[in-house]
């Protein structure tokens, strides 16, 4: 379920920049903490009051949709925004007992004997 929302928040994330945005520079973090992790989505576009012509960023689905993903996940969702000035999205979402501490997404590469 933390591997599905993640990837759904972000999805969901990114298609809004890739819609609305027209920035030129994205970012996307996810790192883990002590009993979670943290996703955050930075962008450099024109924030979603711009994009929606003076409308309030939370009237959107996409948005709400993410809050929701991240509540369902017993997690929190942070939304700032500035008319120009690009926008963040911060998602911190628990990490279920027993998941253990190194978690390796990538294979290291292979060495040469020595």
């Amino acid at each position: 379920m933390l591997e599905q929302a993640v990837y759904r928040i972000a999805q969901e994330a990114l298609t809004n920049i890739e819609r609305h945005a027209a920035a030129q520079r994205v970012s996307l973090r996810l790192i883990r903490l002590a009993c979670s992790v943290r996703l955050t989505i930075r962008d450099d576009g024109r924030g979603p009051a711009a994009a929606a012509g003076g409308q309030a960023p939370s009237s959107g689905l996409g948005l709400r949709h993410m809050h929701e993903r991240a509540q369902l996940a017993g997690g929190t969702f942070a939304f700032k925004s500035a008319p120009g000035g690009g926008t963040l999205v911060i998602v911190e979402l628990p990490l279920a007992p027993g998941i253990p501490d190194q978690v390796s997404l990538v294979s290291p590469p292979s060495l040469p004997a020595s």
